[in-house]
C-alpha cells in the first residue's frame, strides 16, 4: 500500500530502526575510540598498536560489505540480524575480559565481520522495502540514529571509564545492544515482514535488474562517487579539529564546534533526506554537492565567526551525502528488489574511500604543511565526486528508458 504519511505502525518501524543505528554504527564507528587512551596503558602497549583494533574493525566490516549485501538480496533479515547483534553484544563482552592485544585485535576482526550484517545494510534495506512515500526522509531519520546514539552513549560510557573501569564500560555497551537492538531488530522485522522479505526481480517493473550494472559505466560512476564520499568527509572530519588548533582556536572553542558539526550532520541528514523526497534525484545531489564543496572552501576563511557558521552548517549536508545520497539513488536505481544486492558494492565504496581518506590526507599534509591547499584539493575532488553522481544519475536514466523502448518493441 502506498503510504503518503508516517501512520503509527510506520513511527514504530522507524524508531526501532533509530534504535538499531544507534546501538551498531553509533557504538562500532564513533564510541569505541573512547577505549583507546585507558585500554592502551592498562595492557602496556602504545595507543597506535591499540587503535589499530579500529582499522581492523574497518577494514573487515569494508570486505563484509559485499558479502551482506548479496546475503540480504536472496534471504530474510530477521533471523540472521538478530543472530549477529547477538554476536556484537558477546565481542563487546569478549572485549572486558580481554587481557593481551591479539586478543582484542581478534575480536575487533569479529566486531567488522558482524558489522555489516546488523547496521546499515540491513537498517537500509527494511527502509527501503517498508517505505513506497517518503523514503528519503525515513532513510535520513533512521541513519541519523547513529549520531543520536553517540551524543547519548559517549558522555555515559566515558564516565563509566574514567569512575568505574574500561571492563564495565565494555559491558555496558554488550547491555545496550542485548536490551535495545535486540528488541528492536525483532519488533521491526517481525511488523514490516510481509514487506521486507526477498522477492523475484520482476521484468516489467521498469527497475534495473542488475544483471547487466557491473558492466556499465554509470554504475562505475556511482562506485567512484561512493569512494569519493567516503574519502573526501573522512579526510575533512579527522582533520577539523587540528586545523582549528593550527588556526589558534582556544581549547574550548575546538570543543563547541566539534559538537556543533556532530549536530549538524544530524540536522543535515533530515534537511537531505526531505530534499529527495521533494525534488528528486539529481536537482538534489547537486545541491548537496555544491554544500559539500562550499563547506570546504569556507574552512579557509573558518577564522572568521559568520563563515565558520556557515561552513558548519553547509557541512552537515554535503557530508550526509554518504549515507543519505548513496542509499537513497541506490534504491532509486535498483528498486527495492535489488538494492540491498548492489549497496554492499555501493557501501564498500565508500568504506574504502573512509579508510583511505584519513591517512591520505594526513599525509599529504605532512608533505606540504598548508592547510589551505588541501581543502582546496578536496574541494575539487568533491566537484569529481558530484560530476560522477550526475553522470550515474543520466546514464541510469538512459538506461532506464532504453529498457522500457525494448519492452515496448
Amino acid at each position: 500500500m502506498e503510504k503518503q504519511r508516517f501512520q503509527a505502525k510506520d513511527l514504530l518501524a522507524l524508531f526501532c530502526c533509530v534504535m538499531i543505528m544507534a546501538t551498531t554504527m553509533g557504538i562500532v564507528i564513533l564510541v569505541l575510540s573512547l577505549f583507546y587512551p585507558v585500554v592502551s596503558v592498562e595492557i602496556g602497549v602504545s595507543r597506535s598498536a591499540f587503535a589499530l583494533t579500529g582499522t581492523i574493525t574497518a577494514l573487515s566490516a569494508m570486505l563484509a560489505a559485499l558479502f551482506w549485501g548479496f546475503f540480504y538480496h536472496k534471504h530474510a533479515i530477521q533471523l540472521p540480524l538478530m543472530l549477529g547483534l547477538l554476536g556484537l553484544g558477546l565481542s563487546f563482552i569478549g572485549f572486558s575480559a580481554a587481557q593481551k592485544l591479539y586478543h582484542f585485535y581478534l575480536l575487533a576482526c569479529a566486531v567488522g565481520l558482524l558489522y555489516g550484517g546488523v547496521s546499515i545494510i540491513p537498517v537500509s534495506t527494511i527502509i527501503t522495502r517498508y517505505f513506497t512515500k517518503n523514503t528519503g526522509l525515513a532513510l535520513s531519520l533512521a541513519l541519523a540514529g547513529s549520531g543520536m546514539g553517540a551524543m547519548i552513549l559517549n558522555p555515559i560510557v566515558n564516565k563509566i571509564i574514567n569512575t568505574q573501569s574500561w571492563q564495565a564500560g565494555y559491558r555496558l555497551l554488550a547491555i545496550v545492544v542485548f536490551v535495545v537492538a535486540i528488541p528492536s531488530a525483532f519488533l521491526v522485522t517481525h511488523i514490516t515482514k510481509d514487506q521486507i522479505k526477498p522477492r523475484p526481480v520482476l521484468q516489467s517493473t521498469g527497475k534495473n535488474e542488475g544483471k547487466s550494472a557491473w558492466s556499465t559505466a554509470w554504475f562505475w560512476a556511482l562506485l567512484g562517487a561512493a569512494f569519493l564520499t567516503g574519502l573526501t568527509g573522512a579526510g575533512m572530519l579527522a582533520n577539523l579539529p587540528s586545523y582549528m588548533k593550527d588556526i589558534q582556536f582556544s581549547v574550548n572553542k575546538v570543543s563547541l564546534v566539534t559538537s556543533a558539526y556532530s549536530g549538524s550532520m544530524v540536522l543535515g541528514k533530515f534537511i537531505l533526506g526531505s530534499l529527495y523526497d521533494r525534488l528528486g534525484g539529481k536537482k538534489t545531489t547537486f545541491i548537496a554537492g555544491l554544500t559539500m564543496i562550499a563547506s570546504l572552501l569556507l574552512l579557509i576563511l573558518a577564522n572568521h565567526t559568520p563563515f565558520l557558521i556557515l561552513m558548519v552548517f553547509l557541512l552537515g549536508i554535503g557530508v550526509s551525502m554518504g549515507t543519505v545520497s548513496l542509499t537513497w539513488l541506490t534504491n532509486s536505481f535498483f528498486g527495492k528488489e535489488s538494492y540491498s544486492k548492489y549497496y554492499g558494492s555501493v557501501q564498500f565504496g565508500n568504506s574504502l574511500g573512509t579508510a583511505l581518506g584519513v591517512p591520505l590526507i594526513s599525509l599529504m599534509l605532512e608533505g606540504i604543511g598548508n592547510f589551505t591547499l588541501i581543502w582546496l584539493i578536496l574541494a575539487a575532488l568533491s566537484a569529481l565526486m558530484l560530476a560522477l553522481f550526475l553522470l550515474s544519475i543520466r546514464g541510469n536514466q538512459h538506461h532506464r528508458s532504453a529498457e522500457i523502448l525494448s519492452q515496448i518493441q
